[in-house]
Formats: C-alpha cells, structure tokens, sequence
C-alpha cells in the first residue's frame, strides 16, 4: 500500500475509534489502539480535523488538552443533547451534578454530607469533564459551574437549570442540607425572634 492510503487508511481508524468510544481519548490511547506512534496519530488527527472542518458535516473534531472527541456541532447539540447526557455521564454522576447546579456556588464539603464520600470520584470525573471548577475554600473548596456545562445542558438561567434537574430526588428546592454554605442566622429564643441571644 502507498503512504498516502496507509494514513488514510489509520485516520479511518482514529475516527471509527472516537465515534465508538464516545470520549475524549488521549493520543497515547490512540497510537496503542492503532499500534503505531503517538507522532503519527497526532499529525493525522490533525488532517482528520482539518477535513471534517473543511466539509459540511454536523459532527467536529476537538482538541483538547488531555484528549480528542468526535462530537457535534453546536447548532445540532439539541437535538442529540438529551442522550449524550444519558451516555456520556452515570445516573450517579448526574445526581450529584444536580446537587451542584442547584446551589452553585456550593461547598464541597456540603456535596459530600448529601452524596456521601462516593461523590469525590463524581467530583473528579465531573471537574475533568469541564462541568465544574474546584478552588480551595478555607478547609474545603468552592465549586462552581462552567461555561461548558450551560452550553452542554443549554441553560442560561437558574430556573432553567433546576426545570432541567427537577426530577433529580437530591435536588429538592427545599432541602435543608443545601443551606449550610449559607450565613446561619442565630436560633430564635422562645417567646420570638426579639429574644434571640445578641
């Protein structure tokens, strides 16, 4: 086989990868599926981009910093937004980004008192993802949500995101173990708020 078929013949290869996998997957992940060098797979994912770029496809090639992923084009996201949300992330994972999005900015150490400790590893996966950013906060960190997670749940305001997490059973509005991050106002004394302890 020529060169030229042999590289096209490997970006075939890349693409039906990413397709199947449905991830973002890192070059050196790639070249070992593909059994050849992280090199090689860099530059024909590259010609790979610059192809689906050039045509008109409703599927984009990204690159990223820790990885590539075949996805679709934002004007198409809609349309397909509702089961890559069920693929892409676990019901779990959801559940405790429902948490988040209810009361973002929120305390991690608050998400984990409602998630329990199996929500660290969402945590992580979620940060990974681009759907949230964790800053140190005093003993625990602050999160917060991304521009990637509105544009992937195509949300712009807070009542958007909790019509769109409403069925979420961590999510209640009312819950009481959202609040903590809150400022706590001083228990009222009996006979009223007037005899409250100054």
């Amino acid at each position: 086989m020529s060169e030229n078929v042999v590289k096209q013949d490997l970006r075939k290869q890349l693409e039906a990868i990413l397709f199947a996998s449905g991830r973002k997957m890192p070059v050196d992940e790639l070249a070992r599926l593909c059994r050849t060098t992280a090199v090689v797979v860099q530059q024909q994912l590259q010609q790979l981009k610059s192809e689906y770029e050039s045509k008109d496809s409703s599927l984009l090639l990204i690159d990223e910093a820790d990885g590539w992923k075949l996805t679709v084009r934002e004007q198409y996201a809609p349309v397909v937004q509702k089961i890559v949300a069920e693929t892409e992330l676990t019901r779990t994972m959801i559940e405790t980004l429902a948490v988040i999005a209810w009361k973002a900015p929120v305390l991690q150490s608050n998400v984990i008192r409602i998630r329990t400790n199996k929500a660290y590893d969402h945590l992580a996966a979620l940060e990974k993802s681009g759907f949230i950013t964790r800053e140190k906060h005093g003993r625990s960190k602050m999160i917060k949500l991304t521009e990637r997670f509105f544009k992937y749940f195509d949300v712009k305001t807070e009542q958007e995101v909790r019509e769109k997490f409403k069925g979420m059973p961590e999510a209640a509005a009312n819950s009481p173990q959202l609040q903590p991050q809150q400022p706590q106002a001083a228990p009222a004394a009996p006979g009223g708020p007037e005899n409250a302890p100054s």
